[in-house]
């Protein structure tokens, strides 16, 4: 019988147990390899975990063909944080990574990191996204100050992200299960890939926590969830 649901974080560790486990398979030692291969296969038939190691062969099969790569999305003296905001929170729904690091001289650099095929969606609303934000905090926010704007700007990414994220994951609960089955380990073993490049090819810090005028980022937030999305 399957054993009881696992948080992402108990079935990570149970994941990197039978990845271990399937390497000793391939151990000289045959007892030894036996018995790491029978351990393994226990695990994965209890845990019901054949369709995510699957979908993270395919994803291991499809990174050699379109691997992981950075690209400067712009370059500042001083970052606007609601462009980081939006950034980070595009690249998440579409299997990427955003984040900052030091540029040349005393400039800052926005990174995007992915596979080429999910920077081409990032890309496909980013500039839109970014146009469209700094036109709708301007006809919200007539004779505020920059900083004011800025706050605007970044509660209405948050919210344009959430509503992508949701978006991304959303027609998956309309497939008959078989699907679903299917779908939810691709999505999630495209996300481990890019959180272990993260993990193996950069030394990220944890950001910082954001200061904003809770009536500019709410009006944001508001303006974010009504901003029509095609």
């Amino acid at each position: 019988m399957p054993g009881p649901a696992l948080s992402a974080g108990a079935q990570g560790k149970l994941l990197d147990r039978v990845r271990k486990l399937l390497a000793l398979a391939d151990s000289p030692n045959v007892h030894e390899a036996a018995a790491a291969a029978g351990k393994a296969q226990a695990l994965i038939t209890a845990h019901r975990l054949e369709a995510v190691l699957a979908a993270e062969a395919a994803a291991d099969d499809a990174a050699r063909d379109d691997p992981i790569e950075q690209e400067v999305l712009e370059t500042a003296r001083r970052m606007r944080r609601w462009k980081t905001v939006l950034a980070a929170g595009l690249a998440g729904a579409n299997g990427c990574l955003a984040f900052t690091r030091p540029g040349r001289g005393r400039a800052q650099d926005l990174v995007l990191a992915g596979r080429a095929a999910d920077r081409a969606a990032f890309h496909a609303l980013w500039g839109w996204l970014v146009q469209t934000l700094t036109w709708l905090s301007a006809s919200h926010g007539g004779g505020k100050g920059k900083r004011w704007h800025d706050d605007f700007r970044v509660g209405a990414a948050l919210a344009v992200c959430e509503r992508l994220e949701a978006a991304t994951r959303a027609p998956a609960e309309a497939l008959p299960h078989e699907a679903l089955v299917r779908l939810e380990p691709a999505l999630e073993a495209r996300e481990r890939a890019v959180q272990r490049y993260a993990d193996d090819e950069l030394r990220l810090k944890p950001g910082r926590s954001l200061r904003v005028d809770p009536a500019a980022f709410g009006a944001g937030r508001e303006a974010g969830r009504d901003l029509e999305l095609d």
